[in-house]
């Protein structure tokens, strides 16, 4: 069966506070921190899942990692392994949304596992180029590489825009989550919506 997926958004970053779409790989800003260490509190109360279950998968911008140093350190601390994979970097070429080398990143999370990292990242080229054909494409692949997965849950930490192409629904706040089963019929992979976080369902 395929895994459940948490799909979260990052936490408030700085290019958020003013629109500001030309700031390089920005970093979470104070308030987008302590909405990570939120996102924790509520996340690890109700975590039915054990460590050999679970797999950590995140995007490799900074402000998608730093949601994942605060927000799922708990897991992290049960031994859940944490892949960074570029197919759940952000749609455009902005500066705001180009990460920053691999061997910077890395040398940032030294803990993290960058063996799957595809090697043209981050140029935003071939499955990762601003266009909406190539966004649909790494949709489907994404969704397709979760499927195939052998663990019972997936957590995800990604970006809106992406997620706009990912499933449908209303857009993610910052560090909003919603919970899917992934299944396929004849029309391809389609995600079940399972659950939302209370904070997002209190702002219908």
């Amino acid at each position: 069966m395929a895994p459940i997926v948490i799909l979260i958004r990052h936490g408030e970053a700085e290019h958020n506070l003013e629109n500001n779409w030309e700031l390089p790989d920005p970093s979470l800003t104070e308030k987008g921190i302590e909405q990570a260490k939120a996102l924790a509190a509520e996340l690890e109360a109700d975590f039915p899942f054990t460590k050999d279950e679970c797999r950590i998968v995140v995007s490799p911008l900074r402000r998608t990692l730093q949601t994942v140093q605060h927000g799922l350190q708990w897991l992290r601390d049960r031994g859940v392994p944490v892949e960074v994979r570029a197919e759940w970097q952000e749609t455009t070429n902005n500066p705001c949304d180009v990460g920053d080398e691999p061997s910077v990143i890395q040398n940032e999370w030294p803990d993290l596992d960058f063996s799957t990292l595809d090697p043209v990242y981050p140029q935003k080229i071939g499955l990762y180029e601003a266009s909406e054909k190539a966004f649909l494409k790494r949709a489907d692949f994404a969704k397709r590489w979760l499927f195939e997965r052998p663990e019972k849950c997936i957590v995800v930490v990604t970006h809106s825009g992406f997620v706009r192409r990912f499933v449908e629904g209303p857009k993610y706040l910052h560090v909003e989550y919603r919970t899917y089963q992934l299944a396929e019929d004849p029309k391809g992979l389609q995600l079940k919506e399972l659950a939302r976080d209370r904070a997002s369902l209190d702002k219908e």
